[in-house]
């Protein structure tokens, strides 16, 4: 069968849920097959005597072994993180192999060094699809709805500032904890543009700034979708700080393949006063985060956690990203906000439709590719019950600016 899918990774906690994802799309098509891969040759064997699917055990740095199992697959799915030691690794192989390659990868770092990858992977006629889960995957989604939208309203390729925003999650995985350690950083990457001469069209370029710098307000709540209870509701106005989300880098992408440039790209997430606080100490001794004797020490620590969410907290597991776009005069274009279900099971569905289009080459341009490109809107009516953004409140909010 030339549509072979390998899920590497398939028995870390996304993983699993990818697995099962890929066996109910097995059961709805025969045209596709997909295969379990991974280091622990036990937990892939009983994975796949539950799943009644095939697997094969080898680890990523014996690169001929990895070279000689991707040669039999049409495109690799990748689960294994943290990504700084898979990502790259990985990505080069399925390159040399002309295997497409699909990730879940939510680190800023790895995104970067995968998009270098991207001429490379087009010479070969390969696509790479980085952070193909939530959020990135649905805020990229709702960026390249919203440029629709504003397509024949506004003339101007450049726009003012891109927002994206995203609520806390209130269950989230050992894998995301170690991310989130990983990501330490004393800074934020955002995107600027930057014009080197006064006549020359602006480029959307990578830049920094301090961790706890921006910070601003931003209204979760959604009136068509929530319940008026002051005294619990857990989406209202919340304080978001500016953090290094790969989501911004999907952004500046979908933005130039609309043909616009935007000032400024920041991704913000949610965060109460103790959780920015740790936040911004956390980034002051990004430097101790370094060494390897706390990073293991660390590492311990988050191993000590439940693997992940369980299915009755999945179930209640909501997530919210807002978008909001401005033109170059402040004026509001789009302020948006969607509600998805559990950001694990979501991930799990968009990650496997993404890969199937691939494979059945219902979508078929190499190089660098952003989730947006590639999904069908019929992908995320599937994943999100409605059609795209039906359950967007689209009220224009003026969210205020917080002093940093």
């Amino acid at each position: 069968m030339d549509n072979r899918i390998l899920l590497y990774g398939a028995t870390g906690y996304s993983g699993k849920l990818i697995a099962r994802s890929a066996r109910r799309r097995m059961e709805q098509s025969t045209q596709l097959e997909f295969v379990l891969g991974g280091r622990d040759a036990r937990a892939l064997s009983q994975l796949a005597h539950e799943l009644d699917m095939d697997f094969i055990q080898f680890g990523l740095d014996d690169r001929a072994r990895v070279v000689q199992v991707l040669q039999s697959f049409n495109l690799v799915i990748n689960a294994a993180g943290p990504f700084i030691g898979t990502g790259e690794k990985l990505a080069k192989v399925a390159i040399e192999t002309g295997t497409h390659y699909v990730d879940i990868n939510g680190e800023v770092a790895v995104y970067k060094r995968l998009d270098d990858l991207a001429a490379a992977a087009e010479r070969r006629n390969v696509t790479l699809v980085s952070g193909a889960g939530t959020t990135a995957a649905v805020s990229d989604v709702m960026l390249d709805v919203a440029l629709k939208t504003i397509e024949n309203d506004i003339a101007q390729p450049e726009l003012g500032e891109v927002r994206i925003a995203t609520s806390r999650m209130a269950f989230f995985s050992r894998g995301s904890a170690l991310t989130m350690l990983s990501a330490i950083r004393e800074e934020v990457t955002i995107v600027r543009a930057d014009r080197r001469k006064p006549d020359e069209e602006p480029r959307m370029r990578l830049t920094h700034i301090p961790v706890g710098k921006l910070e601003r307000t931003f209204d979760f709540r959604m009136p068509n979708v929530d319940v008026k209870r002051d005294h619990d509701d857990r989406f209202g106005r919340r304080i978001g700080s500016a953090a290094s989300l790969v989501d911004v880098l999907t952004a500046r992408h979908t933005l130039k393949r609309h043909k616009r440039v935007s000032e400024q790209i920041t991704g913000f997430i949610e965060m109460p006063l103790l959780l920015r606080t740790g936040y911004q100490l956390g980034a002051h001794s990004a430097f101790m985060f370094a060494m390897p004797w706390v990073r293991r020490l660390s590492r311990a620590q988050i191993n000590q956690l439940p693997a992940g969410p369980d299915p009755d907290e999945r179930r209640v597991n909501r997530h919210r990203v807002l978008l909001e776009i401005e033109d170059r005069y402040r004026q509001t274009l789009i302020d948006w906000r969607l509600q998805t279900p559990d950001p694990y099971e979501f991930t799990a569905a968009c990650v496997i439709a993404i890969s199937a289009n691939i494979a059945l080459g219902t979508f078929s341009k190499p190089g660098w590719q952003t989730p947006s490109a590639v999904l069908d809107y019929k992908d995320t009516d599937a994943m999100l019950g409605a059609p795209p953004f039906a359950a967007c409140d689209f009220d224009h909010r003026e969210p205020a600016l917080v002093s940093p």
